[in-house]
């Protein structure tokens, strides 16, 4: 076994992999890895050191599972792998050597009745061989494999093959519309961790219950794919393979080796008969899932509520991946999914750019935007005074829905005053409020002191001129920020 490749099974579905007859095993072995489970984050840093010191070396890689049917709604889902990817942060830490890492997704893209058949992987092959990389973005590898089933739609000519296909591309819709794919991307590029690959297996039977992806799937489409007999057993998830394997001749590719010249002729001018129809069918059917899938985005990043902290910067990461895609196909040309002259990039283009531009910094970055609340101190304090005054109540609680929303993010209060009056006044006036508003919510709804940072800018951060009433109205201000924990 010491000459066997260890990989390690780290997240809130690792235990998924390891689970047979109704029993949980210790590690799995196949013809050339051995696969070791990490259930939980406190389990990572012991299991990586008792792999060096039995092995003298560390681990070969890591694989991120991710089951989109288990027992858990998307929301729960969402906030596992976050509490996972801060866990991870807080106590791994940087090591002396690179993981790579790759996210399996585990989905039923098709039912089929025969348990023999092997469940059928799609995306980047884990090669442990190479030196690990730079780190890469899983939205990036989601879309190398979503062209790669649009590839296995157009050569297969079977329709089980594009259903396949077709339940592929919406697993990735789900994972984008429920802002998971840059949480998994940034658990597989925590320290000493980084991305190497995105795969998705079709496992070939369905689950016990409808899960978040089917339920997701029933809402959008009506579609209702089936589910096991409560009389039968679930099969294990299988493990990918290490290295990648060129599939074997089919007998009708033997075959061909005897077709007669006439008969090849006419079967190549059948096939790119097929093939045309097909590409412009797909062309139409790509270049809808693109505006589907931005307007999608775009509206749930317009109106998504303040209140999801995690949510509304994903969603703006979502967003300018769609940009970035669409930049990538102005400079290199239209891929040949969505080309046959029904390309409407272009058009996309313009619409994400316009929605973007307000969160671009001076220096021309984007800058995820991070909720905030501003509160005019007339709504809070009499003039002068730093005691909250009766009718502030209401106007605190509803800024209780912000910090229950997100229990990982800190509370930053920040006080602001006009001019009037002397700096060191100011100063003082603005800190001693914050800290008020920062006592009220400590002792209202018993929240950890050590969530909360406060800060007094006085005069120093006008928002509008201090020369009018109004401008000096609007400077007296109290600013709540949720801060990210790292």
């Amino acid at each position: 076994m010491r000459e066997l490749s260890i990989v390690l099974v780290i997240g809130p579905h690792a235990s998924a992999l390891f689970a047979r007859d109704g029993q949980a095993s210790t590690l799995r072995r196949n013809g050339d890895a051995v696969w070791l489970p990490v259930r939980t984050t406190e389990e990572l840093s012991g299991v990586i050191t008792a792999v060096m010191e039995s092995y003298q070396r560390p681990p070969d890689a890591v694989l991120i599972p991710l089951v989109p049917d288990g027992d858990c709604d998307d929301a729960v889902i969402r906030r596992e792998f976050s509490r996972w990817r801060h866990a991870l942060h807080a106590s791994i830490g940087p090591k002396a050597f690179v993981l790579p890492s790759y996210i399996a997704i585990y989905a039923c893209l098709g039912a089929n009745g025969d348990h023999a058949v092997k469940p059928v992987w799609f995306g980047d092959a884990i090669d442990i061989s190479a030196m690990p990389s730079v780190a890469g973005s899983a939205w990036k590898h989601a879309q190398a494999l979503r062209e790669q089933l649009d590839q296995a739609w157009l050569t297969a000519g079977q329709p089980e093959r594009a259903s396949r296909a077709g339940l592929g591309h919406a697993v990735f819709d789900w994972l984008e519309d429920v802002a998971l794919l840059s949480i998994l991307s940034s658990l597989a590029n925590t320290a000493p961790f980084s991305l190497r690959g995105v795969l998705l297996t079709d496992t070939g039977h369905p689950p016990m219950r409808a899960g978040a992806w089917t339920r997701w799937l029933i809402g959008k489409t009506g579609l209702r794919p089936p589910l096991m007999t409560s009389k039968a057993h679930p099969k294990p998830l299988s493990l990918p393979s290490l290295v990648a394997t060129a599939p074997k001749a089919s007998v009708r590719a033997r075959k061909a080796r005897w077709y007669k010249p006439y008969d090849r002729a006419l079967h190549a001018v059948a096939v790119s008969f097929c093939v045309l129809v097909v590409s412009i069918g797909v062309s139409a059917w790509s270049n809808n899932r693109w505006v589907t899938r931005v307007a999608n985005d775009l509206e749930a990043y317009t109106h998504k509520p303040a209140t999801y902290a995690d949510v509304k910067p994903e969603r703006f990461e979502s967003l300018g991946g769609h940009s970035e895609e669409l930049t990538h196909h102005a400079s290199s040309g239209v891929p040949a999914g969505p080309g046959w002259g029904l390309y409407r990039g272009n058009s996309l283009h313009v619409a994400l750019e316009k929605a973007i531009a307000p969160w671009h910094s001076p220096s021309g970055a984007a800058q995820s935007p991070l909720p905030a609340v501003t509160i005019d101190n007339l709504s809070l304090f009499d003039a002068g005074k730093t005691t909250l005054k009766s009718g502030a109540e209401p106007r605190l609680k509803s800024v209780l829905e912000l910090i229950r929303a997100n229990p990982d993010k800190r509370i930053l209060i920040a006080g602001h005053t006009d001019n009037v009056g002397t700096s060191t006044a100011n100063q003082t006036l603005s800190e001693a409020r914050a800290r008020a508003i920062r006592d009220w919510f400590v002792n209202s709804e018993s929240l950890p002191v050590t969530r909360f940072a406060i800060q007094g800018y006085g005069d120093t951060r006008p928002i509008a001129s201090n020369a009018s009433s109004d401008g000096r109205a609007a400077n007296r201000r109290v600013e709540i920020t949720l801060v990210p924990d790292s």
